[in-house]
């Protein structure tokens, strides 16, 4: 099936940011008035989002992203995405310490487009495998 433009607009987009780091793909696809719900985080889209980014590459090299699925109707879309790294610098308060090993991610995004911008996400990642990864949760819970 032909990708959609909404569903382009969202693939560009998270390969730009995610795994180049390019923090300037917020101004180019992102309503300034975009709202974003994150697990742990809620506020203004580019606000949260470059903050999340900004967190992530400095705490991770490495980094290989990929989308596993997208679902789109009309102008929302579900994206299934993962996402990995070498943790080589402080990760908040969840792994201040450099570990060297390398940590996976992996979420889904709940995404409103209006025209050629993003105007709504909403992004859930698995917290608990991730500090699992950094043993700070044990296995089976």
């Amino acid at each position: 099936m032909p990708e959609t433009a909404t569903e382009a607009l969202i693939r560009r987009f998270h390969h730009e940011l995610w795994g180049a780091g390019d923090t300037s793909a917020l101004e180019r696809y992102v309503a300034p008035d975009a709202v974003t719900e994150m697990t742990g985080f809620e506020g203004s889209t580019v606000d949260v989002m470059r903050e999340d980014v900004e967190r992530y590459v400095g705490a991770f090299d490495e980094v290989e992203t990929e989308i596993l699925d997208v679902i789109v109707q009309g102008d929302r879309a579900a994206m299934w995405w993962r996402t990995s790294g070498r943790h080589v610098g402080p990760y908040g308060e969840i792994a201040p310490e450099p570990t060297g090993e390398r940590i996976t991610m992996e979420g889904v995004d709940f995404i409103t487009v209006r025209g050629d911008r993003i105007v709504a996400v909403r992004s859930f990642w698995d917290a608990a495998e991730v500090y699992r990864q950094f043993g700070l949760l044990a296995d089976g819970l």
